[in-house]
């Protein structure tokens, strides 16, 4: 079955390349150009062979495709009987792929079979040559070179360039440049008349060409650094240069524009001078300088305005004539006790006309040299009685006239206030301060130091006028501290100053401090830092803030100004962890992490934790013991209130001295109703006092008789008292005596009753009368008068029998001599 597969596989294979071989031999194909310019219609024809195989006895037509896609029929047609012809329109800018097929069917395409075919590009026209540039080279070997940019090439379209060059009252150049090269070298045989240049390039489909460029060749020459042969100090304030062209180019004798750069020795520009020089010069004399400056001289050549300048040549110094130093200079005179420190500056109107200035210190009463120096500052003894000191500065030629420096006799006077430093660069700052209030003041003295030079850098200082209330200081150097200080000036005197430390610009600090454990114990830590050097703050120090966390527990962060802290409230026996950062205005850093480990409670604390508390606890015991046995009687009656024996009470005076004894001391003891457990007192109520409900309440009567006790003088209280515990026997029970109730709408109650709960007489007492009951309403208020009077005699009837009769325990209350009350 394998073999059967291969076999037909073979056949089909062969049979293709038996058609395709036939296909081949079948047609030719023809164009006029194989690359078109793109946009332009393409045409194409193709021949039949006689004994083309795939047309011998069949009807066929002949089918276009451009890059596999069958042309519309519309663009094909017939040249001759066996010759086919198509016109494309245009083709893509990429080109196309134009081929021929034989077709059997007319409406089959599927059965058409390719016979020949070709391939037609499309260009496009050169780009315009741009950026034509030339320059004159004024070497040994002088040349005049042009460049341009070609733009966009077609890699198989050759383009070739033509250099064209017009000449005023000279022939036009035509210069064919070699394929591949966009610059080329033209003859400068004519160095100063003007020209016209440009270049074209061309291919088979057009040509395009540049901006034509008017120009002078020399105008696109560069010079070499020129050089500066001698400088001649010939009168005060002048020098005079000697120079030429470099070596290569002494050969050129036209006019030329020169310039001069003059520095000082600390890089100071004093002049730069642009000399339009008409007819070429060798020498160049430069006046109004400084006297006795040393000064470092370049210069640079060039054609015209619009040419380019040369190189700086190399610098030469050279020195103006010196004289004698003129002008003051600005003093600033510290004095501490007899020790004085003497700054100076130059002053606007002050030249040293020279170098190597000395300073000298002098006074003149006595007539003393007090200090020697090159500096601008002099520390020396002050003599006393000294009021002014003179300062001089001196050269190789003289000396400059005394600056007067006074001494003031005061010092310690009023300062300036508010005194502030704000950041304006990295390099400079804004000082401000309020004025003194004293109207004598004359001026400021602004001084400034860096703090972290090694050695110590001195002082620089400005004096300011007194209508002066800020200033900016500039030429710091950021990150680094400086000390800032400001002294204001009086007739007679010097102010206090304000000082404090500044930056021009901070940052974060370049170090951070290291955490240090002073001392550990199982509740706290306390934690220690260095400050950090002065040098590797950048900044000024804001603040602290310290972390410390372990793994189950919150972040405590605590922030401080200090460089210690201590951390509270921690857990025994467990790993902590602690970072500190440190903070400026210019940003923070972290330091690094330390781990911490917090200890357990050892025996001592144990024992300082224990003693207080059992001394304490002891303390309160023996209070709570005094208390009980000092105040026996109340926590007696207080906890254990006494209940009085109805059967063992006797009938006693109830005085207000004995009123509230063994009474519990509650709250209510403040009231003056006095508040019983049960209880019976005897109350003689008014006649013009009707009662105020329905019935009588025990604890309304017993207000009743503290509100009535100043009005009724007369009024006493029976109460009965256990025979048995006479000293600790309380009131029991309550017995009303009083006029009739008249205005009242109904008749109050025969008999009150006493809230106790408590029983009068015991159920097991065979000879206790039964209990108290209440009478039936329908008796009047009579009956109540009947054994309620007290203070009038009144007569007994049968009918206060039965009321006795009803209440054996009371019958002892009616008593006829009132004396034994």
């Amino acid at each position: 079955m394998a073999s059967i597969w291969l076999v037909l596989v073979l056949w089909i294979y062969i049979n293709d390349t038996k058609k395709g071989i036939q296909a081949l031999s079948c047609a030719k194909i023809h164009t006029p150009a194989s690359m078109v310019l793109a946009g332009s219609p393409v045409s194409v024809s193709c021949s039949i062979q006689d004994d083309c195989p795939l047309t011998k006895g069949k009807n066929f037509h002949v089918a276009w495709k451009i890059d596999n896609h069958f042309a519309p029929s519309n663009l094909s047609y017939q040249e001759s009987n066996r010759t086919y012809g198509v016109i494309i329109p245009s083709l893509p800018d990429a080109g196309a792929f134009i081929l021929c097929a034989v077709c059997e069917e007319q409406e089959n395409l599927d059965s058409c079979q390719i016979v020949n075919g070709v391939n037609v590009k499309v260009g496009h026209p050169p780009s315009v040559p741009k950026n034509l540039r030339c320059s004159l080279s004024l070497t040994f070997n002088q040349s005049f070179c042009c460049q341009w940019d070609p733009g966009q090439e077609m890699p198989n379209l050759p383009t070739n360039y033509i250099l064209h060059v017009f000449r005023e009252m000279s022939k036009n150049d035509r210069y064919v440049i070699p394929r591949g090269m966009h610059s080329y070298s033209i003859p400068s045989d004519s160095l100063f008349l003007e020209m016209e240049i440009n270049v074209t390039a061309v291919n088979i489909f057009g040509n395009a060409t540049s901006e034509t460029l008017k120009l002078v060749p020399l105008e696109t020459a560069k010079f070499d650094p020129p050089e500066i042969k001698r400088i001649e100090a010939d009168a005060f304030g002048c020098l005079n240069y000697s120079w030429s062209l470099a070596q290569s180019q002494t050969w050129l004798v036209t006019p030329l524009c020169v310039e001069l750069r003059l520095k000082t020795m600390n890089n100071q520009l004093i002049k730069e001078l642009v000399l339009p020089l008409w007819k070429q010069e060798n020498k160049i004399n430069v006046c109004d300088l400084p006297h006795g400056t040393n000064y470092s001289t370049t210069m640079r050549v060039k054609y015209n305005s619009l040419s380019k300048w040369s190189n700086w040549s190399d610098l030469k110094i050279a020195n103006t004539l010196m004289k004698a130093p003129t002008g003051s200079l600005d003093t600033w005179l510290k004095v501490n006790d007899q020790t004085a420190q003497l700054y100076w500056k130059p002053s606007e109107d002050f030249s040293a006309n020279g170098w190597d200035l000395s300073y000298t210190v002098e006074s003149k009463k006595p007539k003393k040299a007090l200090c020697v120096t090159r500096e601008n500052h002099c520390f020396f003894n002050l003599p006393e009685l000294v009021e002014t000191v003179y300062l001089r500065a001196t050269n190789a030629i003289g000396s400059s006239d005394h600056t007067k420096v006074p001494v003031y006799p005061n010092r310690g006077l009023g300062s300036v206030s508010n005194l502030s430093v704000h950041p304006q660069s990295e390099t400079s700052v804004l000082i401000t301060w309020g004025r003194p209030a004293s109207p004598h003041v004359t001026g400021y003295v602004l001084e400034w130091r860096p703090l972290c030079e090694t050695p110590a850098a001195p002082l620089s200082f400005t004096l300011m006028d007194k209508n002066n209330s800020s200033t900016i200081v500039t030429g710091l150097r950021p990150y680094e501290p400086y000390e800032i200080s400001i002294y204001p000036k009086y007739v007679d005197g010097i102010g206090h100053p304000q000082t404090l430390m500044a930056y021009s610009s901070q940052k974060a600090p370049s170090v951070a401090p290291y955490l240090n454990v002073t001392e550990i114990s199982h509740s706290y830590i306390k934690l220690h830092w260095d400050e950090i050097p002065l040098e590797q703050r950048n900044g000024i120090i804001q603040g602290y803030t310290v972390f410390v966390w372990h793994e189950r527990d919150k972040i405590k962060v605590i922030k401080t100004e200090q460089t210690s802290v201590e951390v509270k409230d921690l857990q025994p026996l467990t790993k902590y962890y602690a970072l500190v950062t440190v903070h400026t205005m210019g940003g923070s850093l972290n330091g690094s992490v330390v781990t911490l480990a917090t200890g357990k409670i050892d025996g001592i604390e144990m024992v300082l934790f224990v003693i207080p508390a059992c001394i304490g606890l002891s303390l309160l015991v023996i209070i709570v013991v005094f208390a009980c046995v000092g105040k026996h009687e109340r926590v007696k009656m207080c906890l254990w209130p006494i209940i009085p024996d109805p059967a063992n009470s006797s009938i006693k005076r109830w005085t207000d001295s004995d009123s509230l004894q063994g009474m519990p001391h509650c709250k209510e003891d403040m009231e003056p109703v006095l508040m019983y457990l049960s209880h019976f007192s005897l109350l003689d109520l008014a006649e013009n006092k009707p009662f105020k409900s329905d019935y009588v309440k025990e604890d309304q009567w017993s207000h009743d008789i503290d509100s009535h006790d100043e009005s009724h003088p007369s009024f006493q209280t029976c109460v009965i008292y256990d025979t048995e515990h006479d000293k600790e026997s309380v009131p029991y029970a309550t017995v009303v005596f009083g006029g009739p109730y008249q205005n009242h709408s109904s008749p109050p109650p025969a008999y009150v009753r006493s809230d106790s709960t408590q029983p009068l007489l015991g159920a097991n007492n065979p000879g206790s009368p039964p209990p108290y009951e209440n009478v039936s309403p329908s008796g009047g208020v009579s009956q109540v008068q009947h054994f309620a009077t007290f203070l009038q005699k009144s007569t007994e009837s049968e009918e206060n029998e039965e009321h006795w009769d009803d209440f054996p325990m009371l019958r002892s209350l009616e008593i006829r001599n009132t004396d034994h009350i």
